[in-house]
Order: C-alpha cells, then sequence, then structure tokens
C-alpha cells in the first residue's frame, strides 16, 4: 500500500520518524500539511533510510504515486477547517483504494468519509481504527463475580505516561519499541493512540473509553486482558503507553483529573516507569516532588523522565479556555537537561535524542533486571 498521509501534522511526526516500524504491507510515499500548519515547504526523512519526502501544500502538488490514504489523528479546534479537510479527502476517494482512518472526525464529517468510500462504481475500503470498541469486541466480557480479583502478570511492564497531553509519549513509546526489538526482545505493546496497528501492537483498548462501562468492569478487563495478551504473544515484556494526563493542571483545566492512569495503575503494576512532562527547566526538586506526588497518587515512582520542548502559556490558555503552549528548538532542552539535571537524582532525558534514548533505554533495563528481562539475551 503507497500512503499518501494527510493531513500531516506535528503530532504525526512519530509515525514518520519510524516508520521502519510499520507493518511491511504499509508504505509512505506522500506528505501533505495543510497551508498555515507549518510544516508545507519543508522536507521529512522517511524512518531510519534515506529517503527524503517533501511536505507538500496540496494534493495537487503531488508527485510520488500513491494508492491509499492514511487519515492520522490530528486535533483541530475550528469546526470549519475539520469541515474542508473532510471535502478534500471525499474528493480524492475516487483516485484510492483503501482509506485508513485514526482521526476523530465529527459524526457528520466521519459518515461523509465512509459513504463516499463505498459509493456506487467505487471500490474504495474504509479502515476505522478510530472507534471505540466495546468489550466483546476483545473477547471480554462484563465482571460477573462476585469478589472480582486481578490476575498477575510474570512478565515485566513497562508504562510511559504523561503529566499532560503533547508531552511526546507516542515518540518515547516508539523510540523504546525500536531498541527493545533490535536487542531480540519480545514486546506486547499498548499504544496510546488509534492505529497501532499499522506498527503491529495493540490500540489502547476502546472500552477503557467508553462510557457505558463500569469502571471496576474497566479494570478487571485490561488486567485480564494483558494476561490474555501474555499467553497469545508470549512477550519478554509489556510497553504500555496512557493516553490523557495524569492529573489536573488546575480547576480550569481538568483534562479528566487523571482518573483513566488510575484504572490503568489499579489494573497492572509497572516494573519501569517513565514520565513525560513539559518543558521545566527548573530544579531537580520539581521534578522529585512530580514522582512524589505520582507514588502517592497511584502507587508508583518514576524512573525516567522526558522533557517535552512545550512549555504552557498560562495567560493566553486562560484567555481561550484550552491549554495553549510555546515550543522551543529541541536542541536546546537537550542542553537544559545536560546542564541542569545532570546530577538529578532521577534521570532526565530528551527523547528525541538517539543518545538520550539510549540512555533512557540502559536505565530501563536496569531496572528491569530483577524481573530478569536480561536473560532473554
Amino acid at each position: 500500500m503507497r500512503l499518501l498521509v494527510f493531513p500531516f501534522g506535528y503530532d504525526c511526526e512519530p509515525v514518520i520518524r519510524h516508520a521502519g516500524l510499520l507493518e511491511p504491507r504499509y508504505q509512505i510515499t506522500a506528505l501533505v500539511s495543510p497551508g498555515g500548519w507549518g510544516l508545507s515547504g519543508k522536507h521529512r526523512i522517511l524512518g531510519n533510510s534515506e529517503v527524503i519526502l517533501p511536505v507538500y501544500e496540496s494534493v495537487s502538488e503531488v508527485t510520488e504515486e500513491f494508492d491509499s490514504l492514511y487519515i492520522p489523528a490530528f486535533e483541530v479546534i475550528d469546526e470549519e477547517v475539520e469541515n474542508r479537510l473532510a471535502n478534500e479527502i471525499v474528493e480524492l476517494i475516487p483516485q484510492l483504494s483503501e482509506v485508513i482512518c485514526a482521526a476523530r472526525f465529527s459524526d457528520i464529517n466521519y459518515k461523509k468519509i465512509k459513504e463516499a468510500c463505498f459509493q456506487k462504481g467505487l471500490s474504495c475500503k474504509f479502515t476505522d481504527f478510530s472507534e471505540h470498541k466495546n468489550l466483546e469486541a476483545y473477547g471480554l466480557m462484563k465482571t460477573t463475580e462476585k469478589y472480582p480479583f486481578l490476575k498477575p502478570l510474570d512478565i515485566p511492564v513497562v508504562i510511559v505516561a504523561g503529566w499532560w497531553e503533547k508531552t511526546d509519549k507516542f515518540e518515547v513509546s516508539l523510540s523504546l519499541r525500536e531498541r527493545f526489538l533490535q536487542e531480540g526482545y519480545r514486546v506486547s505493546q499498548i499504544g496510546s493512540r488509534d492505529g497501532c496497528e499499522m506498527f503491529g501492537f495493540h490500540s489502547f483498548p476502546g472500552f477503557m473509553l467508553r462510557k457505558d462501562v463500569d469502571a471496576v468492569d474497566k479494570i478487571i478487563c485490561f488486567n485480564r486482558w494483558m494476561n490474555e495478551m501474555a499467553r497469545e504473544e508470549q512477550p519478554d515484556l509489556f510497553l504500555i503507553t496512557i493516553p490523557g494526563a495524569t492529573q489536573n493542571y488546575n480547576d480550569q483545566f481538568t483534562r479528566g483529573f487523571g482518573i483513566l492512569h488510575h484504572q490503568v495503575f489499579q489494573a497492572v503494576i509497572p516494573d519501569a516507569l517513565v514520565m513525560c512532562t513539559f518543558y521545566m527547566p527548573g530544579t531537580a526538586q520539581n521534578l522529585e516532588e512530580v514522582s512524589a506526588s505520582f507514588q502517592y497518587k497511584f502507587g508508583a515512582e518514576v524512573d525516567a523522565f522526558h522533557m517535552s520542548n512545550l512549555m504552557i502559556d498560562i495567560n493566553d490558555s486562560e484567555e481561550r479556555g484550552r491549554i495553549v503552549t510555546n515550543s522551543i528548538y529541541r536542541e536546546s532542552v537537550s542542553e537544559a537537561v545536560e546542564r541542569g539535571f545532570a546530577d538529578s537524582p532521577i534521570p532526565v532525558f530528551n527523547g528525541w535524542e538517539a543518545e538520550h534514548c539510549d540512555k533512557l533505554f540502559d536505565v530501563l533495563l536496569q531496572k528491569l533486571t530483577p524481573k530478569s528481562v536480561q536473560a532473554v539475551l
């Protein structure tokens, strides 16, 4: 499948950087980013290859061949923008053999795109990675035991969590997956995004996000699902990335209050925990306080931090009624980490840097040694 990625935005960068992890049937051949998103006219290197893809502003500019469309998850506040993107996708469909959707459209636009794939005379397959599936789709049923219990796991578990959204959880998790696989480990993985199946692992289960599933059922079923995964896939370790934020930012920006994280940590206790944060060029004491807070709330200490290149603009956020961030150069993050956190008792890394990721991988291996994850080598 020769994939056109549209709309390509910064949230999709990890998919391009780690394209080598994609299932063999997927080949990314073209990138299109809408005007105003800050990417058109630039270039991106495809995975570890020497392939350099230009980022076009319009599909009409694309010179590379493609026969399928990948719609990645994207965030658009303006309804008009989403409508325009949906219309452009519908116009493309007669040229396509398959549409792979990992984006959450409004009901109207979702229906418009899906129905366009099945118009008379067209043979365009529609693959939906965005749907929230029920328990039965995972071979699970609601808890029927009078006193439901958790089944222990004898396989080491690494969790990647984020203090807030857009703190590079997906990038960090793919970097770690790459390194574990390179070292010969069998990895069972649960990702924080829809469409992780394209990488050969599981998206975060839809039943955990459904409002019609009881909280206890979510915890028990997540635990049972992981046990079933362990039986079927026989992994050397689990790598789990949890969507969303670990806590509310303040009374105005609550973002789920960390309830999803609480449920996951009730279902499984991690053997190693990586926390992704905003840019916090302060002191190591600040991050130690974050770790202590995490331990009190979820029962797990942070073993390593990844520091993103985004900072919250609290004044602009309060004015707009949503979290607004400003970005800095990633090189500046590395400098801040090496300058301000060299002696931190909890190591801090910039996961976008290969050298930092190698060090993070080594930290996790040392942490997992008691569970004998190194014995496979």
